[in-house]
């Protein structure tokens, strides 16, 4: 926002936990600032399912919105008055605002993984074999868009195989396959491996999968971002395999959030310098 804040200024909130490595705060405010709306975007820190419900209400209703991260999307798909479609295919909701009365929600994961992955691998992965490795609320938004984008066949790995099965079920069809553990991957090819999941967030965590585990890997998406990149981003370019962490996704499913509740299309670079300049770029 260019002015202060006032009765009239639009909240937005990030919610979720962890929500301290966040740059959604930067990404947003630039765009809003950018554009000369009054509007302010924060992030909360939102422990449990009921908190989750009250904060997502309120602010849908005082005429804001925001966005929802782990571990809450799946709970934030049930408090919706109006949900997208790509919020019933997933059963996971990250961006809500108020229209028309109603709190409407959708998974804007879903074009911005889309959008992400096209401009990295230089067109649609129609035709490739993917590893997914996850089975939350961003697995589940992935496995969408590569399910439209006309992949020929997805491993899903995660470690509880009942959640991955039913994912598999609800999204993928006969082209998913859920693998018992991990050395199920062992000496498989794959252009494409995606990790969804939480690990890489704190430091000290392992890497989601040891990548000399496979035969090949044609190209590595983690969707966990920071500065200076990923643990696994790292694991993946050492071993001359290329790599991008989850800058893009965020930049993308983030500018779809900001058309949803504005109604004007922001500006993706003026994010992406906001980006690049926080994190030392």
């Amino acid at each position: 926002m260019t002015g202060p804040v006032t009765s009239d200024t639009r909240v937005f909130a990030l919610l979720g936990d962890p929500v301290s490595h966040s740059f959604s705060p930067v990404i947003q405010n630039a765009a809003i600032q950018d554009l000369g709306l009054d509007g302010v975007y924060v992030a909360l820190k939102v422990e449990s399912p009921q908190e989750l419900a009250a904060f997502l209400c309120g602010l849908a209703r005082a005429g804001g919105g925001g966005n929802i991260t782990l571990p809450h999307k799946e709970k934030a798909a049930t408090v919706l008055d109006a949900p997208s479609s790509n919020v019933r295919r997933t059963g996971a909701c990250n961006t809500f605002w108020l229209q028309e009365g109603k709190i409407h929600g959708d998974n804007t994961d879903v074009e911005g993984f889309s959008r992400a992955l096209e401009a990295f691998l230089g067109g649609p992965p129609e035709g490739h074999r993917v590893l997914v490795l996850g089975a939350g609320g961003s697995a589940r938004a992935c496995l969408v868009a590569l399910m439209d984008a006309g992949v020929e066949e997805v491993h899903l790995l995660n470690r509880t195989r009942e959640r991955a099965r039913a994912v598999a079920r609800r999204i993928g069809g006969e082209r998913v396959r859920v693998l018992d553990d991990r050395m199920d991957v062992a000496g498989k090819a794959y252009d494409l491996v995606v990790n969804t999941t939480r690990l890489g967030l704190e430091p000290g965590d392992r890497l989601p999968l040891e990548l000399d585990l496979l035969e090949r890997a044609g190209a590595v998406v983690d969707l966990v971002y920071g500065v200076g990149g990923t643990p696994f981003v790292d694991h993946a370019r050492e071993r001359g395999i290329r790599a991008a962490d989850g800058s893009e996704m965020l930049l993308h499913q983030g500018a779809v959030a900001f058309e949803r509740w504005w109604g004007r299309e922001p500006s993706v670079e003026v994010m992406r310098m906001a980006l690049r300049a926080s994190q030392g770029r």
